[in-house]
């Protein structure tokens, strides 16, 4: 039987190793170790896991500076891991599951399955002329992929002031009101540093403890990707979910990023950069693939982040 390990790190998605039987595997910030843990809070060798002649796996740590934990106790010696177990190592928490061959078949087909719908997705965004039906495309493709209830997008106007340009399920009046229920820092992270920002499940993010309005909406997962062009954010779309079960791994990463991709390099193409500048609507999005304007464009209020002015020189 297969051991599979998801490994939280904060802001990213959750990284998934499988571990062969018998094998004994070294966690650590060390590109030599056999599962890298990239994050300031590891060491180097930070811990071991190894499979007994039982076929127990038992964790150890390795004199790491910031500790190995199973359920908030610090570890003094080694300890059998139970399947379905929760560890840390630094601030990085891994979970740790026993899969058996069915498991294994079934997931092999779910990603083949997200694979397909990806790949769809990524072809009608390739084919769009039209600014307004990529936009409502990408919301949807979103959803989909990321099994999310409710998304939106955002991007600046010719002053450089966030708009709400189209939305998923939830209500705009929301989105640009101060009682918005999701994550405002993560859409600002992810603009601010150009990149993506995955959370999953709320006991491995401190960030969920502070934020109440979160919590009260039962989100259990989210998501804001930038939209970049030349290094510009042309804007980001956000994705949510109150999915107990949904953990956001490598491979939603690697589909997501890919239709973002794809739909930045439409945008390029159709000079979207200017028509989302000059577009003064509100598009709601439809499952069923209809859109319609609903009246002006919302203000983002409540962020931190500066009007997106370009300097020049």
């Amino acid at each position: 039987m297969v051991a599979r390990l998801s490994i939280h790190i904060p802001d990213e998605a959750v990284h998934v190793h499988e571990l062969g039987a018998g094998q004994e595997v070294m966690l650590g910030r060390d590109p030599r170790c056999d599962v890298v843990v990239s994050h300031h809070s590891i060491s180097r060798r930070h811990a071991c896991l190894a499979q007994d002649a039982a076929g127990h796996w038992q964790l150890r740590d390795l004199g790491s500076k910031n500790t190995t934990r199973v359920d908030g106790r610090p570890l003094s010696a080694s300890q059998v891991l139970d399947n379905g177990a929760w560890f840390a190592i630094g601030d990085v928490y891994i979970r740790f599951e026993l899969v058996d061959s069915t498991a294994q078949d079934t997931s092999r087909t779910e990603h083949g399955r997200r694979r397909h719908s990806s790949m769809i997705w990524n072809t009608r965004l390739r084919h769009g002329t039209q600014a307004q039906k990529l936009i409502a495309d990408l919301l949807r493709g979103i959803v989909e992929i990321a099994e999310a209830k409710r998304a939106f997008l955002l991007s600046t106007d010719h002053h450089g002031e966030w708009r709400v340009r189209a939305c998923y399920a939830i209500d705009p009046e929301e989105i640009s009101g101060r009682r918005f229920s999701g994550s405002r820092g993560a859409i600002d992270r992810a603009i601010s540093a150009r990149r993506p920002v995955y959370l999953s499940d709320q006991r491995d993010q401190a960030w969920l403890r502070q934020q109440a309005s979160v919590l009260d909406a039962g989100i259990r997962a989210l998501l804001a990707i930038p939209l970049l062009r030349d290094g510009k954010v042309l804007g980001v779309v956000y994705a949510d979910t109150d999915d107990a079960e949904r953990v956001y791994t490598d491979l939603d990463a690697q589909l997501l990023d890919a239709l973002v991709d794809h739909a930045g390099n439409v945008m390029s193409a159709l000079e979207l950069e200017a028509s989302l500048a000059e577009v003064s609507a509100l598009l709601r999005v439809g499952s069923d693939g209809a859109s319609a304007e609903l009246g002006p464009a919302p203000h983002w209020s409540g962020s931190q982040l500066a009007p997106c002015r370009e300097t020049r020189t």
